[in-house]
């Protein structure tokens, strides 16, 4: 908000029409915080042809993921559901994601096309490595109260990481205090 009262919205926000009215694509935080300052308008870019909701599930992605402050289980969640949104009769839950990327990694020929191409697009999108995006989807495995203390930053991410990858571990379980 401080920089948008000293400087204005300088990247504008993406809608596209819907139902009269334009949807938000991106710039939640910058059209709330216009808001906030009471500005009667800001820049927008209007984008037509977006109607899909893995159309406008890519563009958050894109821009979220290019947040310095978004918090590991914040990517994880956006990654998941985006991964969700494009193959949903596939009905993936955070153990087939990890299954798909694993297999990706290691024989992407035996994937089926549309699966080897959306997780083409979302290392693209992420600009990360598979072995990455694996790690930071294996956070959502972990219980809520953990979650909670990595988004804080109580808890660091390669602790997360860690613990993750050791869920059948007991002492580690009991190990951990908050």
């Amino acid at each position: 908000m401080e920089s948008i009262k000293d400087r204005g919205v300088l990247e504008p926000v993406l809608v596209t029409p819907k139902d009269g009215k334009y949807l938000l694509l991106c710039g939640e935080r910058r059209y709330l915080a216009a808001q906030k300052l009471g500005l009667p308008s800001i820049p927008a870019r209007v984008l037509d042809t977006i109607t899909q909701k893995d159309e406008i599930l890519a563009y958050q992605l894109t821009e979220n993921l290019q947040r310095e402050d978004l918090n590991p289980i914040d990517q994880a969640k956006g990654i998941l559901s985006f991964i969700q949104a494009k193959l949903p009769d596939k009905k993936y839950d955070v153990g087939g994601v990890m299954s798909e990327l694993v297999s990706y990694d290691r024989r992407p020929e035996d994937l089926p096309e549309e699966i080897a191409l959306n997780v083409r697009a979302i290392i693209e999108i992420a600009g990360k490595s598979i072995q990455t995006l694996h790690r930071t989807i294996s956070l959502l495995k972990l219980s809520d109260e953990i979650q909670t203390e990595i988004r804080s930053g109580n808890l660091s991410v390669s602790q997360g990481y860690l613990f993750a990858a050791n869920l059948d571990c007991p002492d580690l379980k009991n190990s951990v205090e908050f």
